[in-house]
């Protein structure tokens, strides 16, 4: 019961973190809301570390805790670039496939996932074939669907990549396998920055909306890694990305979306699929 509360509440934070950072993006740089956010994370969890006094796990751990923040940082750069330029309401539902990767991860290593979880696949790529449907629509309104579905579609690799790695980087050590995670992402951040000679210009009152950001992000991260080592991590995934649910409801509330109803009708069908993946 208790990780399925901490997934819950992992979802509640990466789903406003996502909201206003999709948000943001849309009148700021992309780089220059990611570098805010997770460098407010890494000082955090750096400072945090520093209180701790736990010693380093192996190498291995610290392997996959890597490759997690590579992997959250590319999901969460494809999140905010297709919040920014698409809808919300399209991109958030598309973005929650995520589990599927770890199942896919188990597929390729030998664990056969049963029928219920085959037939959540294939609901959710139904899924996403209804939300890219829009019918009667021109030309120019098909292709602002499309980077909402491809962007998507990223943010759901990167995001399936970090549930896998970073639930195996948690069996060693939570906060030092977040705080490599982190740190992971910011160096690779910068270095993009730097060969981009990306200028990183934010206003002042801008700064603690970003700060608030990359808070929610570390807060969320560790409500889901824990979870996941305390239950089964296909539970806990498939729990965390009903953040999509958060943000389609801010994205309603606040900047007034619609969608048709073929797109309504292929998100209900992926977030079934979604469910149906964990339950079996």
């Amino acid at each position: 019961m208790l990780a399925i509360v901490l997934a819950l509440g992992a979802s509640l934070g990466w789903g406003v973190s996502d909201f206003l950072g999709g948000l943001k993006s849309r009148t700021l740089p992309v780089l220059s809301v990611l570098l805010i956010s997770q460098g407010t994370a890494l000082i955090l969890l750096t400072l945090i570390a520093a209180t701790r006094g736990v010693a380093l796990p192996d190498a291995s751990t610290l392997g996959h805790a890597a490759i997690a923040g590579l992997g959250e940082l590319a999901g969460i750069a494809a999140l905010y670039r297709g919040l920014s330029v698409g809808k919300m309401s399209i991109v958030a539902p598309v973005a929650a496939t995520a589990p599927a990767v770890p199942l896919l991860i188990g597929l390729a290593g030998g664990q056969i996932p049963g029928p219920l979880q085959f037939t959540g696949l294939a609901l959710a790529l139904l899924g996403l074939a209804a939300t890219s449907y829009r019918p009667g629509t021109t030309t120019g309104a098909a292709s602002s669907t499309l980077p909402s579905i491809l962007y998507g579609l990223l943010a759901a690799a990167g995001f399936g990549i970090f549930f896998h790695t970073m639930h195996n980087a948690g069996e060693g050590d939570v906060g030092w396998a977040l705080l490599t995670a982190r740190l992971t992402s910011v160096l690779a951040l910068a270095t993009v920055i730097i060969v981009k000679r990306h200028r990183v210009r934010v206003p002042k009152a801008d700064l603690p909306v970003l700060a608030a950001i990359g808070a929610l992000v570390i807060v969320a991260d560790f409500l889901y890694t824990t979870a996941s080592t305390l239950g089964l991590v296909s539970v806990a995934a498939v729990l965390a990305s009903l953040h999509t649910i958060v943000t389609i409801a801010l994205a309603r509330i606040v900047l007034k979306e619609r969608l048709e109803r073929p797109q309504q009708i292929g998100i209900a069908i992926s977030l079934i699929g979604v469910l149906a993946i964990s339950a079996g």
